[in-house]
C-alpha cells in the first residue's frame, strides 16, 4: 500500500514498484483514515507512508500498525529532515525511512531491503551513525535555550511575532533573532514544519 496524499506522488511510487514487481496488487491511500480501513481489510507485504498527510496522527498510525501485526514492514517515504525524523521512528518499528529527494534507482533499493527484512536508512543516517554523532536526546526541543523555548510555547500556541512582541516586552529585532535561532536548531525552515515537528515529538505548548 501507498499512503500519501498527493495523488503524482503515489502515482510515481506506483509506476516504481511496477517495474520490479509487473504483477504486484498496489493500493493507494491519501490519509490516515484510508489506511486504517484498508489496513483491517488487507494484509500487505509492504506499506509506503508519508507522515504529513492532512489530519493524520501519523505517530498513532504507526503504532496502530504495529499493534494489529507486529511484523508490518513500513517504508516512511517523506520531506522531512531526515536526522529528525528517521531515529523517532525507527524506534517505533519502521524498517526504512526514505526522503522524497529521492531518485527511483534507491527507492528500490529501500522497497529491496524492507521486503527483505533489512532496515534501511539513507546515506546521510549511516554516516551520522557511523562517526557516533548520536544526540544525547532524540528530541530536538531539548537543544532550545530558555529564550527559544518560550518563543517556541507562543509560536506554538498561534501568536504571531507582533503578539509576542507585546506579550514579553521585547524588540522586534530580539524575536526575529530567537526565531532565526530556534528554526537554526530545529533544522525548519517555516511555521508549517514547526507545528509538523512539535507534533511528532508531542512538545507541549500549554505552558512556556
Amino acid at each position: 500500500m501507498i499512503a500519501d496524499d498527493h495523488a503524482i506522488i503515489r502515482s510515481g511510487i506506483k509506476f516504481v514498484i511496477k517495474e520490479v514487481f509487473p504483477f504486484a496488487a498496489v493500493h493507494e491511500a491519501c490519509n490516515g483514515n484510508e489506511v486504517m480501513l484498508s489496513i483491517h481489510e488487507n494484509d500487505y507485504d509492504l506499506i509506503i507512508l508519508d507522515i504529513n498527510m492532512p489530519e493524520t496522527d501519523s505517530i498513532a498510525l504507526v503504532s496502530h500498525l504495529f499493534d494489529r501485526k507486529k511484523d508490518s514492514r513500513v517504508l516512511i517515504f517523506s520531506m522531512n529532515a531526515d536526522e529528525l525524523y528517521a531515529q523517532k521512528f525507527l524506534k517505533l518499528g519502521v524498517m526504512g525511512y526514505l526522503n522524497k529527494q529521492s531518485g527511483p534507482q534507491e527507492v528500490k533499493r529501500a522497497i529491496f531491503d524492507v521486503l527483505q527484512g533489512t532496515t534501511y536508512t539513507s546515506v546521510k543516517i549511516n554516516e551520522q551513525f557511523s562517526h557516533g554523532k548520536h544526540p544525547a536526546t532524540d528530541n530536538p526541543f531539548d537543544k532550545l535555550s530558555a529564550k527559544e523555548r518560550l518563543i517556541c510555547h507562543y509560536f506554538l500556541k498561534g501568536y504571531t511575532s507582533t503578539d509576542i512582541k507585546k506579550i514579553l516586552g521585547l524588540h522586534a529585532s530580539t524575536i526575529g533573532t530567537l526565531k532565526l535561532r530556534l528554526f537554526g536548531k530545529l533544522k525548519i525552515k517555516n511555521m508549517i514544519e514547526l507545528v509538523e515537528l512539535a507534533r511528532l515529538y508531542r512538545q507541549d505548548i500549554t505552558s512556556p
